[in-house]
């Protein structure tokens, strides 16, 4: 079978439910250029949406007799099947089934609107890697409130969107998450980073920078994260302390002479400074990008990482070693390398000119290997169009 998802959720949907979908979204994940870790503390971040897609097709039951509604993910092989009529609670994140949680969670969110919830058969397909920091997950939340917004006859707003499947986030994938990843993957401009102010969810597209000067590398470091496994709630919860200690109404609205003069834990006041100064890097970083200045672009990704690393925690010797050997290459070909997403695994993302790939890729898979006896994966992407219909032909037809 063909590995593109879009031929994929339809192909299923076909041969599983004997027809055609009445609905079929496609939804972006997403790669954050600069910024980690200071959506949920009220900062600037800058991702793009990419080329690797979640495609979901959707369509009411037709009246035969089943025992509920039916959700298959082709890339699991595993089909569930759910009960509508009432509200559903998570089901528990160690059950094989935990995947229909993230779109349980945005069919509750409709619910909740006032919305009857149907009987209905979908399909789901990625070409996103699950748990490699590329935001498989928000692409899910946001094709599914997509694709049920539009099959009831309910149409939205990419923000509005981007909320509903944050809040199914927290609630049934239990992770406190920012705005960030839904945002992008609703709002995003093909051609153009989005520069998210997560204060007050202000979204301004900045234009990337020409493809023959830079491209976004990624390269997955095939180490699986959860970020539901408290790690990532722990660092949130430190910047709520020193939020709650220095007072405002945003942890990134401190500065770092308050930090240095608070009465915050080493630990505490490690995770705010990074929440402070990798709110500037952002605003830095966008300036550098609309006056081309790619190497100070570059430089600021760097920094980026080592705060990760160092201040916030959530690095790893993988990622740690990829971004090393980009460094290497700074001045022959690559603009900026940092670990993004979420951290302890995932993925890093280099800016560097398309000529330089190849040097890179062989640079990174020598030392990958060297190191871990294992190859990482490497995604070219350009920066991508948020989330959409599909006409049935396969074109997308932007209605967010």
């Amino acid at each position: 079978m063909s590995t593109d998802p879009t031929t994929k959720s339809l192909h299923a949907f076909r041969s599983l439910y004997g027809r055609e979908p009445e609905i079929l979204v496609r939804a972006p994940g997403r790669v954050n250029l600069i910024g980690d870790h200071v959506d949920y503390a009220g900062g600037m971040v800058m991702p793009i949406a990419i080329e690797l897609q979640t495609v979901i097709a959707l369509a009411r039951q037709d009246g035969r007799s089943t025992t509920g509604s039916r959700f298959h993910s082709v890339d699991l092989e595993r089909t569930e099947t759910i009960d509508l009529g009432t509200p559903v609670p998570a089901l528990p994140r160690d059950s094989k089934g935990s995947f229909v949680n993230y779109v349980i969670g945005p069919i509750e969110q409709i619910r909740s609107k006032g919305h009857v919830i149907p009987a209905m058969d979908m399909t789901i397909a990625s070409s996103i890697p699950m748990g490699g920091g590329l935001s498989s997950s928000a692409a899910l939340e946001v094709g599914v409130i997509l694709a049920m917004r539009t099959l009831l006859g309910a149409p939205s707003n990419p923000l509005e969107i981007a909320l509903e499947a944050q809040q199914a986030e927290h609630d049934h994938a239990g992770t406190p998450c920012g705005i960030m990843d839904m945002y992008v993957s609703a709002a995003a401009r093909s051609g153009h980073a989005s520069l998210i102010d997560c204060r007050t969810n202000e979204l301004r597209h900045v234009k990337m920078p020409d493809e023959e000067d830079a491209i976004v590398l990624i390269t997955d470091t095939t180490v699986r994260h959860t970020l539901n496994d408290g790690a990532y709630s722990r660092r949130r919860e430190a910047c709520e302390k020193a939020l709650e200690s220095m007072g405002g109404s945003y942890l990134s609205e401190a500065t770092v002479d308050a930090i240095e003069v608070s009465a915050l834990s080493d630990e505490v006041a490690r995770r705010a400074r990074h929440v402070v100064e990798e709110t500037e890097r952002v605003r830095r970083f966008a300036r550098a990008l609309e006056r081309k200045d790619l190497e100070e672009a570059g430089a600021l990704m760097f920094e980026s990482h080592e705060s990760l690393a160092s201040l916030y925690e959530v690095s790893c010797p993988e990622l740690d070693l990829l971004v090393n050997v980009a460094e290497g290459w700074r001045g022959k070909g690559v603009h900026g390398s940092r670990m993004t997403g979420g951290g302890f695994g995932g993925c890093t993302v280099t800016l560097c000119r398309p000529d330089a790939v190849d040097g890179i890729t062989h640079a990174f898979e020598k030392a990958f290997e060297e190191a871990f006896a294992r190859k990482p994966v490497f995604h070219v992407s350009r920066a991508a169009a948020g989330a959409s219909i599909l006409e049935p032909e396969g074109s997308a037809s932007p209605k967010v």
